[in-house]
């Protein structure tokens, strides 16, 4: 069974527990979840009538060239690692090719290993460590366009 991918909606990040989850003052708002929906970059994964994991993308601030990746994958996904990559692949192809971004950034703590080891199979690049209210992240990039 594969993973249909739809439009985000800001409810659907209430509709898993993540693999991954976030401490309480990094978790998305109402209002981010809203604009997140509004803004049209942001798609998710539905598999068997579930949510699995909803991801996208927003230009970095300053530099609409330059977009941060993000991703919410479910427990589930674990039971179903191929189509995951797979709905992340081709998620990852749609942004390469029908937005101008050159650059793609994604930030993750560095404790996160899945999600270290995901990243590194979708092409990025460990291009920066830096610390943030004590806790270590690390900044993968991936050029998209020259």
């Amino acid at each position: 069974m594969s993973i249909y991918i739809r439009a985000f909606r800001s409810s659907d990040l209430a509709e898993f527990k993540p693999i991954e989850p976030m401490d309480v003052d990094e978790e998305f708002s109402p209002e981010l979840a809203q604009a997140i929906e509004d803004s049209e970059l942001a798609v998710t994964g539905i598999r068997n009538g579930r949510v699995v994991g909803c991801g996208g993308v927003h230009p970095t601030e300053g530099n609409d060239f330059h977009g941060e990746m993000w991703l919410r994958l479910s427990r589930d996904c674990q039971s179903f690692p191929i189509e995951t990559m797979r709905w992340l692949k081709t998620g990852q192809k749609i942004i390469e090719e029908n937005y101008p971004f050159k650059q793609l950034n994604a930030t993750i703590k560095c404790c996160f290993k899945s999600s270290i080891k995901m990243i590194e199979y979708l092409g990025f690049t460990l291009t920066e460590k830096r610390e943030h209210e004590g806790q270590n992240w690390l900044i993968y990039s991936k050029r998209v366009q020259e």
